[in-house]
């Protein structure tokens, strides 16, 4: 019983810290944005104005943005209409991955 009662209270602050860092991340990519330049050789290049703290959101992100340009935001306000849209799912999409790890 005593071993049970334990393994509660190790189990109990890991799930509080990984909920911690989500919160964190989630408030740092709320304010990032992303500018997608082409180059000469037709290539997309993203660059973000911070890091979440995650590089794999932050690449998500990359990669949402350039999608929205490819498909026809050619201003910097119809891009950053395109990517606030694509942070509640990306976000989510994170959250997921994050609480699955070991």
């Amino acid at each position: 019983m005593s071993a049970l009662l334990a393994l509660m209270f190790v189990a109990a602050p890991a799930a509080a810290v990984a909920e911690n860092d989500i919160v964190v991340i989630a408030q740092r990519f709320s304010g990032l944005s992303a500018s997608v330049e082409r180059d000469g050789a037709g290539r997309y290049h993203c660059s973000l104005n911070g890091t979440s703290g995650s590089l794999k959101l932050d690449g998500q992100l990359c990669k949402a943005a350039t999608k929205c340009v490819r498909k026809g935001a050619a201003d910097s306000a119809a891009v950053k209409t395109c990517i606030e849209a694509a942070k509640p799912k990306l976000l989510a999409d994170f959250k997921r991955s994050y609480q699955a790890q070991p």
